[in-house]
């Protein structure tokens, strides 16, 4: 009866093609499922791009799952990149979707998406600046994307299963539809740009996004408000799958997570089905309390944690909040998270006191900039300041070159050029020193234009996950900084010796910077990086809730093609002095080896002697 009953909606599904002439005059030629047959209804809803109004677009709610909003796929990608003119066309295996950057095939009754240009297919970069490639950028107006160099196999296609997650597309002869969660993930970029339906509006992030300026578009997607509200079984269960589909395709497996290899083998369910903690999680991922889901969002950190770019909540503990029975109904899960997760942070906040504590009498002071003698040392403890407005008046040519007499001295490249002039007219001054040793990361826009200041190449190495390409992104760096990238750019020059000093707390691009200075022969110092290797991709719950994960998209690495996530080894290790025990502001005590060495100016100097003579 069953079969009897789809070969009856396919020959309607066919004759209705054949008597309107389908999308471009083409017969289906694939068998629909079942459930591209579901009742639904279509509404119009207000789209918001960067809370402007962005015009409007069709979702659909099917009977079966009513909160979950569908989208056609070819919609979606004119939506996201505007004035794109993607269109669909129907062959014997499904739907081409053919955009500007290539094409996919989607096939409804197979549930599976195949594109073998997938960074093209999906690139949004465009917006940022013209024709620029699916790399990374900021945005910060004395930087550029330059080109793309691939240095290894062309990029495997990409396929995405999607009835292994048990993920429905549906289809009829308008197009296919896809869950609107699932084609935000599909999309989503290191540049951050996401879009997220609630039903009533779509709200689209075409600018760095970040979780503010979302909430800020739509409030009931902050987290105060979405844990009051029970959720759907169809959401609960959908949320999981999605969850599910998003860490085992753009998770960037980054080398430090201690259940990377389970995840690889067995993927998100497979991992938490394997313990009795993670079946815990589980169970609260799938809970229709959404206090459960945070427990479970929490929980999972367990799993995904690499030190700092996975996050998949990212408000106060839930499972050690002793006003909230989790601790006490799963203390198997609170021991766990205590002792992986939470004690990693732990950790790192209490290392980065006690060096800063080491540093401050080190140095006797909070400046920027110190010198002794020959040897001048700056510091960064991330990349992340920048007075962009007064940054982009200057390059708009409506402002001053932002300097620190006229921006604040939070400003690190204003700080940087300052530094550098101090030591390039000091006569005295040969060596500059680059002090990260507590430096978290940020921007890379920050990393590639300071470090091509110091030996004058700006590009960057990343190996991505999803196809497999080892790729370097260059860039221009108005290195003159007159306003305008020209070749005067490659001839300036600082006659100094550089050197980098590094250590445990150095974190993502506070790893990616001394990467690129030691291929390019520039001395570090210290001990090895903290690491991080990986950009962050920013993504949302089916329910809205944001989170981030080290990203597939953009997997660091060194000149080797080695992944940089376990830290960086300097070429002159600086041993550590004798354990001392700090005192905390809590009344707990914790050991450390005392750093205080690696502030010496004079033995810095002396290294970079030897290193340079």
């Amino acid at each position: 009866m069953k079969k009897l009953f789809g070969f009856l909606c396919l020959a309607l599904f066919v004759c209705a093609c054949n008597e309107k002439g389908g999308q471009q005059g083409m017969q289906f030629f694939f068998w629909p499922d079942e459930n591209d047959l579901k009742p639904y209804t279509e509404k119009t809803v207000p789209v918001l791009r960067n809370s402007l109004p962005g015009g409007s677009v069709t979702i659909r709610i099917y009977e079966d799952l009513p909160s979950v909003p569908y989208m056609s796929i070819v919609d979606f990608h004119n939506m996201m990149l505007t004035g794109a003119a993607v269109r669909g066309e129907w062959g014997e295996k499904g739907l081409s979707v053919i955009a500007p950057g290539g094409s996919a095939l989607v096939n409804s009754a197979e549930e599976t998406f195949s594109c073998g240009q997938y960074d093209s297919f999906t690139n949004l970069m465009g917006m940022v600046q013209p024709g620029m490639d699916n790399a990374y950028l900021d945005g910060m107006p004395f930087i550029r994307y330059s080109h793309t160099v691939s240095a290894g196999l062309p990029p495997a296609p990409v396929e995405f299963d999607f009835k292994e997650y048990g993920i429905d597309l549906r289809a009829d002869k308008n197009g296919v539809y896809f869950p609107f969660v699932t084609l935000a993930d599909i999309y989503a970029d290191l540049y951050y740009h996401y879009a997220f339906c609630t039903g009533e509006k779509v709200i689209v992030a075409d600018r760095d996004s970040d979780e503010k300026a979302v909430d800020a578009q739509e409030p009931s997607l902050t987290l105060q408000n979405l844990l009051t509200k029970t959720r759907a079984a169809d959401m609960a269960e959908f949320a999981y799958k999605e969850l599910c589909f998003v860490v085992d395709n753009f998770y960037g497996m980054p080398g430090r997570s201690t259940y990377e290899l389970t995840l690889k083998a067995f993927g998100l369910d497979g991992t938490l089905e394997a313990s009795a903690e993670g079946r815990i999680v589980k169970n609260l991922l799938l809970s229709t309390n959404p206090i459960d889901l945070a427990a479970g969002l929490e929980g999972l950190n367990i799993f995904l944690g690499d030190g700092g770019h996975t996050k998949l909540w990212k408000a106060p503990e839930i499972l050690l909040n002793p006003d909230l029975p989790y601790a006490m109904n799963y203390p198997t899960l609170a021991e766990l998270y205590r002792n992986t997760y939470k004690a990693a942070l732990t950790n790192v906040e209490n290392t980065n006191s006690s060096i800063f504590a080491m540093r401050l009498a080190s140095y006797g002071d909070l400046d920027y900039y110190h010198k002794k003698g020959s040897t001048a040392i700056v510091h960064f403890d991330d990349f992340h300041n920048l007075d962009y407005a007064a940054w982009n008046a200057y390059y708009a040519g409506t402002g001053p070159l932002p300097t620190m007499a006229n921006v604040s001295k939070q400003d690190q490249m204003a700080l940087f050029l300052d530094a550098l002039k101090k030591a390039d007219e000091d006569p005295e001054v040969k060596n500059f020193v680059i002090d990260l040793t507590m430096n978290r990361g940020g921007s890379m826009d920050l990393v590639v234009a300071m470090t091509s200041l110091m030996y004058g190449e700006s590009f960057s190495r990343i190996e991505n996950v999803l196809t497999g390409e080892r790729l370097q992104w260059f860039y221009d760096v108005d290195r003159n900084f007159d306003g305008k990238f020209d070749a005067a750019d490659k001839d300036v020059h600082y006659n100094l010796n550089f050197g980098v000093l590094v250590g445990r707390v150095c974190f993502s691009c506070g790893n990616m910077f001394p990467a690129i200075c030691k291929d390019a022969g520039v001395l570090l110092m210290g001990e090895r990086c903290g690491g991080g290797g990986c950009g962050v991709g920013v993504y949302r719950t089916a329910d809205g809730i944001q989170y981030q994960i080290s990203s597939a998209h953009g997997r660091m690495s060194n000149a080797g093609w080695q992944n940089i996530d376990s830290g960086v080894v300097p070429q002159v290790l600086i041993q550590p002095g004798p354990d001392i025990t700090i005192n905390m502001e809590d009344g707990s005590t914790f050991t450390i080896p005392n750093l205080t060495g690696f502030y010496d100016l004079n033995h810095l100097g002396e290294l970079m002697d030897e290193y340079y003579k």
